[in-house]
């Protein structure tokens, strides 16, 4: 990979004054003359002209509430981006790395106290690591070799070009909420995501290097010590970990199918109360959801501010993994909802993940030997009449099937491997209406 060697830095903030985001803008062209000597710049839609202090100021005193504007100056060292949008602020910068070492102490001070003042999210990481995790254009990934890029999973976008699958990746930026959800060198999160992911859980994230909590409960966390290593292996494991604690993929993926990546944490939202479940082992340290033996359950009311956690030691129930059951019809079910139009495989390799997810799991209960447990997957219509079924079953060798029972807007059969069983039940995904819903589990 051929590295340009800069740092990327990237902070939102929202709910500003006019008067403070004048200020704001007049700070930020403070910051960059500070760096790097501006050469030139562009405000909105005008042609590029040579950095003029005196213009630029005047031309920031003239901003409105309903500006939605780009400022953009470049320098020698650096490229500077400003969004401004309805009182909102999104800045962007990359720094040639030497400039950032040279004044990392400074910058990372301007970060903070600008993430302090409202501020949405942040992170300061390498532009190469970026780069690598987040261009998803197979012809934009020009710092690499065709065998390397050969290396990346893959997927369609909507025009049914091949793209790299970044959901795969451990620093690919997705948004959940208006929220980024990243894994990187140095992080910010402001309270806003503390309405989705207990504060909790952010203090007690385990294997990186520091944790921190500014003013204004913005919370700060940085995973190892030098940007420029993050392609070491023992970073990348930091970076694929922290992720995974965290849960980002549970919460959001745009590909289709998911991550196709066991849960070390797993969510569930009902009305104002957010729970979550996290897995640990006999160490205290986070694991892959079926090798867990201590479980840290927490539950956060935010609209009456009550927190509960629960730390206990044990082993999965039926429940954990099927957690809709109906005693009447003595069927326990859980479900995925999957859109597999943007897998080269047409869902192969998430059908199988999610099958093999809920069959090959270790449980001591008597529901789990006296219920029939379903798997259901809810598609599209065209989906359903596509199921590489065939292929299928050549991924599933080392299980039996039976009872395949075919309609037009469904598909089920039964599973076996050893003493473990699953129904698995392909669904147009129409009879899903709403998700967290009651779900009808009888057939």
């Amino acid at each position: 990979m051929k590295k340009t060697k800069k740092i990327y830095m990237v902070t939102a903030r929202a709910g500003l004054s006019l008067k403070e985001l004048k200020q704001d803008v007049f700070d930020w062209v403070s910051f960059l003359r500070i760096v790097a000597i501006p050469e030139s710049y562009r405000f909105g839609d005008e042609e590029v002209r040579a950095f003029d202090l005196q213009i630029i100021t005047h031309q920031i005193q003239q901003l409105t509430e309903k500006e939605n504007l780009w400022i953009k100056v470049n320098a020698q060292d650096g490229e500077f981006q400003l969004h401004v949008s309805k009182l909102t602020l999104h800045e962007r910068t990359i720094l040639d790395g030497a400039v950032f070492l040279a004044n990392q102490a400074m910058i990372e001070n301007y970060c903070d106290t600008r993430m302090v003042k409202n501020g949405v999210y942040g992170y300061i990481r390498s532009f190469d690591e970026y780069l690598y995790n987040n261009v998803e254009i197979i012809g934009k990934r020009t710092f690499e070799s065709s065998d390397e890029i050969k290396q990346l999973p893959k997927r369609y976008d909507r025009e049914k070009t091949v793209i790299v699958d970044c959901n795969q990746l451990a620093g690919y930026d997705i948004y959940f909420k208006g929220l980024c959800l990243t894994s990187c060198w140095k992080m910010y999160y402001s309270s806003l995501y503390t309405q989705v992911i207990p504060k909790s859980i952010f203090m007690e994230v385990q294997q990186v290097q520091a944790v921190e909590e500014l003013r204004n409960q913005v919370v700060k966390i940085t995973l190892f010590s030098n940007p420029f290593n993050w392609d070491v292996p023992v970073n990348q494991k930091y970076q694929r970990l922290f992720r995974d604690q965290m849960g980002y993929d549970q919460l959001a993926w745009n590909n289709g199918t998911g991550v196709l990546r066991p849960p070390f944490i797993e969510y569930a939202f009902v009305e104002e109360v957010i729970q979550t479940v996290q897995y640990q082992n006999s160490y205290y340290q986070p694991v892959e959801k079926k090798n867990a033996t201590y479980f840290v359950t927490r539950s956060y009311d935010k609209i009456r501010q009550k927190y509960v956690v629960n730390r206990t030691k044990g082993i999965l129930n039926a429940q954990a993994y099927f957690p809709w059951i109906d005693e009447k019809s003595r069927k326990m079910m859980n479900y995925r909802v999957l859109d597999p139009k943007m897998a080269i495989d047409d869902g192969l390799s998430a059908y199988e993940f999610y099958i093999r997810q809920f069959l090959e799991i270790e449980v001591l209960d008597e529901k789990y030997d006296e219920f029939v447990s379903v798997l259901r997957f809810y598609l599209p219509k065209e989906a359903i009449q596509q199921l590489p079924l065939e292929a299928l079953w050549d991924k599933l060798f080392d299980v039996n099937i039976s009872n395949l029972k075919q309609k037009e807007s469904s598909t089920r059969f039964d599973l076996e491997k050893a003493k473990n069983h699953l129904r698995v039940v392909f669904l147009d995904s129409s009879y899903l209406e709403t998700i967290n819903q009651t779900i009808d589990i009888s057939e």
